[in-house]
């Protein structure tokens, strides 16, 4: 169904704008003529008159926006608006032109009688699979008001950790941008300086000399397939990752690096925890609730095993076992686990793991920081070592033959 901007004139002349998804022009012209309204203009959007209708150039909807969203959905229904009345407000709210689109198209499903639930269902590729359950339990319960509250909490918690990962990264990925880009310096603007130098000197050069020139003259003939090469890499990377086969690679290579493989298990143990707790305390049964753990978080060899795990629940033998079975998972977590099932509150046992493995993540971050940034020093005054190593060796040589003449 095709959406169209209009542009109409009241009775008074005021101006009013809107956007609407509807049949076609005609039947918007009729709507819109029957309340009173003097048409100035009818525009569908497509590709050509609406660059945003291309999904490259939709802005993305971003982990804070779905927080923002369901913090202001949660206060407005607290208020005792009703639901369709709640995304008119929210749709005026909204910043995210992306997000403000969909909510406009959830508000025409739920004015056609659509649950909340099946609404957001039609949008998947904005709202994760976690939110539409929780909405779903929601509206089961009557307690939408509350499960919006927590769904808030934890994209907010998820937003916050995210940051922090994002925020201590930032310096060793900056330092190794710095790094390759004064190498690629000193080997196309410096170095071929002093090797006419050297050149003029005359004289044998020595072996480190002649490797140091060799490099640089490769650097300076073939950068363009250098840039090639380093891009043709990237996208085959990114490629194979959407692969099966590359999301297990890769997946499995995150948590056996011995380097990252503590960051990465605190990650997908905080994710789960915080998604499983989360879900639990909001009513969805554990075997759903596991379904949507699986899907985030974020690494394919786990998700299998979650998947695995699944399938022994399902037999009645209860998440302690499971989880232990996985081999992937710490004995505090599995203990807390074990505790939570035998109390009857494992929703809160997960939400109190959940605080404490956020700040393992943190910990992970800096001793992985910690690591990072001696090696790219180290990596760096090898490699400004070797270059003025290469240069002066001959100087020294040339001028200790002058000596001696």
């Amino acid at each position: 169904m095709p959406n169209f901007n209009y542009k109409v004139k009241t009775e008074t002349g005021k101006v009013l704008t809107g956007e609407v998804k509807i049949e076609s022009e005609v039947e918007l012209r009729r709507i819109l003529e029957e309340k009173g309204y003097k048409v100035v203009e009818i525009v569908e959007k497509t590709p050509l008159t609406d660059i945003t209708e291309i999904k490259f150039f939709q802005k993305r909807v971003k982990i804070n926006d779905l927080a923002i969203f369901c913090r202001q959905f949660a206060i407005v229904l607290e208020a005792g608006v009703p639901i369709a009345q709640c995304l008119e407000v929210l749709k005026l709210q909204t910043t995210n032109p992306t997000l403000r689109r969909r909510i406009n198209e959830i508000y025409e499903d739920i004015q056609k009688g659509i649950a909340l639930s099946s609404a957001f269902r039609k949008h998947e590729d904005i709202f994760p699979q976690f939110l539409i359950n929780m909405v779903e339990a929601g509206e089961v319960s009557g307690q939408l008001d509350i499960v919006f509250q927590r769904v808030a909490s934890y994209f907010e918690k998820q937003s916050k950790l995210n940051s922090k990962i994002k925020g201590a990264l930032a310096y060793p990925v900056v330092v190794c941008i710095v790094a390759v880009l004064v190498v690629i310096v000193l080997m196309v603007a410096v170095v071929p300086q002093f090797v006419e130098i050297l050149q003029d000197l005359g004289g044998e050069l020595p072996l480190i000399t002649k490797i140091l020139i060799g490099i640089s003259n490769f650097f300076r003939r073939f950068w363009y397939l250098i840039g090639l090469a380093l891009a043709a890499l990237i996208i085959f990377v990114a490629a194979y990752r959407k692969t099966p086969e590359g999301r297990l690679f890769f997946g499995k290579l995150l948590i056996s690096i011995p380097i990252i493989k503590n960051l990465t298990r605190n990650i997908i143990t905080a994710r789960l925890t915080r998604t499983l707790g989360t879900l639990m305390a909001s009513g969805v049964l554990l075997i759903q609730s596991m379904e949507v753990v699986a899907k985030v978080v974020g690494n394919a060899v786990i998700e299998n095993k979650i998947n695995d795990a699944i399938e022994e629940i399902k037999k009645g033998r209860g998440l302690t076992a499971p989880i232990m079975a996985m081999r992937y998972f710490s004995p505090l977590l599995i203990s807390m686990i074990r505790i939570g099932e035998e109390s009857g509150n494992l929703d809160f046992a997960l939400d109190k793991a959940a605080d404490f493995y956020d700040q393992e993540v943190e910990t992970s971050v800096q001793q992985l920081t910690s690591i990072i940034e001696p090696l790219i020093i180290v990596f760096l005054a090898l490699t400004v070592g070797f270059i003025v190593l290469s240069v002066l060796y001959p100087m020294f040589k040339l001028y200790d033959q002058l000596m001696n003449l």
